[in-house]
Order: structure tokens, then sequence, then C-alpha cells
């Protein structure tokens, strides 16, 4: 039987996904907390956003992060006056059925893996034209990249003037600096240092805030303060998170 967390009564709880407010939150699958005690992954529970508690809706399953997207997406495409090129890269389901019914994006999806996108593609060389997408969404996607520096440079490439994007990755609280060693290739290694079999890095924020800068982008951080403390506990979210929303200017 799925637990479902405890939340206090008083809070509102929604989902911006579904557009439920009859729901409770799932926690975070065991099979996680299974593999880093397995592998010795010492910064379980340590990640900036993941919230073991709150992870998924009852009701359609987003995760929290796909909730926290919706809800500012939500309120900034309100302001829409024009139809936008989006590109959602490694698209959330949910999200992606819900952005498929706004109709002031021209939406399109891509990823390397999946299968029913509209473009194949590694992000280290998009076959896209610069400067023809007006706003991406890139969540964790980046941690899984070979070369993110080539992907970042990408983005910015495609991204047009006055474009902006949702760039997130998961990042761990407690190191200083971005753990990443080409030499760890098994997916034991990759457990052990970065979380996941198929991750090759673990960020650290302020690492991962100047390599965003480096590739041009302005970026603004949106936490808690930002969204305020009743809309973050109704959305299920870890205080501690945040995000992370870049734009170009050239």
């Amino acid at each position: 039987m799925i637990k479902q967390a405890n939340i206090e009564s008083s809070v509102h709880c929604f989902c911006p996904i579904c557009k439920n407010t009859d729901i409770q939150f799932r926690p975070l699958p065991d099979f996680y907390r299974i593999q880093a005690e397995k592998h010795g992954y010492q910064y379980f529970g340590q990640g900036e956003m993941t919230a073991h508690e709150t992870y998924s809706c009852s009701k359609c399953g987003a995760s929290d992060r796909e909730r926290l997207y919706g809800y500012w997406l939500e309120q900034k495409l309100q302001t829409c006056s024009t139809k936008l090129n989006i590109l959602h890269i490694a698209p959330e389901s949910g999200l992606s059925t819900l952005l498929q019914k706004q109709s002031c994006l021209n939406y399109k999806t891509a990823d390397l893996m999946m299968d029913n996108v509209d473009y194949k593609i590694d992000m280290m060389a998009m076959p896209i034209e610069d400067n023809s997408i007006d706003c991406f969404i890139c969540s964790h996607v980046l941690e899984h990249v070979e070369n993110d520096d080539k992907a970042m440079k990408e983005l910015y490439r495609i991204l047009s003037p006055g474009g902006w994007g949702i760039l997130m990755v998961p990042i761990c609280t407690t190191i200083e600096h971005t753990l990443e060693d080409a030499s760890h290739i098994s997916e034991a290694e990759r457990w052990k240092h970065y979380g996941q079999n198929d991750h090759v890095r673990l960020y650290a924020h302020d690492d991962y805030v100047k390599k965003i800068k480096e590739h041009g982008f302005k970026l603004t951080e949106y936490g808690e303060e930002y969204f305020g403390i009743e809309t973050f506990k109704g959305l299920g979210l870890k205080q501690t998170s945040i995000l992370y929303i870049v734009e170009k200017y050239d």
C-alpha cells in the first residue's frame, strides 16, 4: 500500500498539473533510498529540491518540480501576447499534456532516448536554427550529458534574444563544488558518487550558477521567499527548492 504524506490539515494542497485540489502527496519511492544505501551514496536527502515526503501528486503522479514549473508557467503565460515557440527537452508527461493545451504556445519536444518526440537530438549538437526558440524547459537533463558546457552553449545559441528558459538540475546543498570524475563509468560508481546510475556529475549550487552565467545567460532564482510559504506548502515543496529561470539578452 502506498503511503500518503502527513500534511497539516490547514494547508490547502493543490496540483497545477491536473488542477485537482482534493489531493494528497505521495513520498519518493523507496527504490532510491535502497539504492543509496546499497551503493554508499552519502548525500541522499540533501538535494535542494526533491521533497521525499511530498514527492508526487496522488491524482496524476506529477513530481514536486513539475508542480512548481506548472504553477510558475501558468502565471508567466497569462501575459503572453504572441505565440511562442517553446522547446520541451525530456518532456515530463503531465507537464507536457498541460502545455499542449496552451493556445499561446507552438509546443515542440526533444530528447535523445525518448520516442514520440518532435526532435530526437543530442543536446550537445542540436540541429535547430540560431535564435529560433522563444523559450525552453530543460529539467534534470544536464546531469546526464557528457559535456554540459556544450549543451548550455547550444541552449544559448538556439534561444532568441529576450527569450527565457527553465533550466534545472539536481543540486546537493551540502557540497561546495560540483562532483565530476570521468573515470566513474560503472552504474555502481555513479550510484555511489552521484546518486543515480545514469548521472555523470552532482552539482553544487554556486558552481551551477557560475556555469550558467559564464554561458551568457541572465539568471533569476525564485525560492520560497518569492512564492510564499503557504504556496510552497500547498504545492508540497521542500523549503530549499529554487526555480532557475534563465534569459538571453544579446
